[in-house]
C-alpha cells in the first residue's frame, strides 16, 4: 500500500477546511436572506464560491396564453342599457390589460390553452431565479477566503446584511476580522447638492462609497443616482452604537 505524501494530506487538510467554510457560509446566507438580503445576489455569490444555493418557499406569480369569453353581469333597466355597461367595462379592463380579483363579476368562460402547454410557455411577472446550475470555477482555500471577506463586505455595504451579523459570521469562521465599519458623509447632487450619511469600512475605495451611496438613495425609494455622480467625502462622523447582534449559530 502507498503512502499518502505530505504534499497530498495537506491539498486533502485545505479541501475539508474549504468545504467546512462554505457550508457555514451557505448557513450565514440563508440567515441574511432572511432578514432582507437579496438572495438572488447571495445565490451569484454562493455559486461563484462553490457553496450550496439558497432555495425556499417564495410567491411566484406567472401566466399562459389563452382564449375565451369574457363574462360580466350588472344590474340595468334593458338589455340596451346593460349592453352599453358591458361595453364601459370593456373598455376599462382593456386599458387596465387584465382582469383582476377584486370582487367585481368578471369572469372567463370557454377557457382554451394553447396545446401541448410546456414549462417553456409559462412567463414570470415575480418570484426569485432559480440557482443557476452552471457553476464558476471553485477557488481554492485561499482564494476563498479573500472572496468570503468581499462578499460579506458588499453584503454589508450595499444588501442590507447585518454588521453586527457580519462581524459574529467572519469570527465563527475562524477568519481575521472585516475592516472597521462607520459613518461617512458624501455630496450627493439632487438639483443641488445634499449630504448623505453611509456606514462604509474604513478602506473603503471611493467607487465602493459611491455604489453605497447609490444604493442607499435608491433604497430610500426617492432618489435614483449613478455611483459617479456621488461627490467627495465631506466629513466623517463618529462611530454609531453597535446594532443589535442577531446570532444564528
Amino acid at each position: 500500500m502507498t503512502d499518502i505524501d505530505s504534499t497530498d494530506k495537506d491539498a486533502y487538510t485545505e479541501a475539508l477546511q474549504a468545504e467546512d467554510l462554505r457550508a457555514a457560509l451557505t448557513v450565514a446566507a440563508e440567515g441574511a436572506v432572511k432578514h432582507g438580503t437579496d438572495r438572488d445576489w447571495a445565490n451569484a455569490w454562493l455559486r461563484k464560491l462553490g457553496a450550496k444555493q439558497i432555495t425556499g418557499r417564495s410567491e411566484y406569480r406567472m401566466s399562459v396564453p389563452l382564449t375565451g369569453l369574457y363574462g360580466w353581469r350588472c344590474k340595468a333597466n334593458s338589455r340596451k342599457e346593460a349592453a352599453a355597461s358591458f361595453l364601459e367595462q370593456v373598455q376599462r379592463v382593456i386599458g387596465q390589460g387584465k382582469i383582476t380579483a377584486d370582487g367585481s363579476y368578471d369572469n372567463v368562460y370557454d377557457v382554451k390553452f394553447d396545446e401541448p402547454i410546456t414549462v417553456t410557455d409559462v412567463q414570470f411577472f415575480s418570484g426569485p431565479e432559480d440557482p443557476s446550475e452552471t457553476s464558476d470555477s471553485v477557488p481554492g482555500l485561499d482564494a476563498l477566503k479573500v472572496e468570503i471577506r468581499k462578499m460579506l463586505m458588499e453584503g454589508v455595504a450595499v444588501q442590507g446584511w447585518g454588521w453586527a451579523y457580519a462581524r459574529r459570521t467572519i469570527a465563527n469562521m475562524g477568519l481575521d476580522p472585516l475592516p472597521h465599519f462607520g459613518y461617512k458623509t458624501v455630496e450627493v447632487p439632487v438639483s443641488g447638492t445634499v449630504s448623505v450619511s453611509l456606514k462604509v469600512f474604513e478602506d473603503a475605495s471611493m467607487d465602493e462609497i459611491q455604489e453605497t451611496a447609490a444604493a442607499t438613495l435608491r433604497k430610500q425609494g426617492t432618489v435614483s443616482v449613478k455611483p459617479d455622480e456621488i461627490g467627495a467625502i465631506t466629513s466623517q462622523d463618529e462611530d454609531p452604537e453597535d446594532e443589535p447582534e442577531y446570532d444564528p449559530f
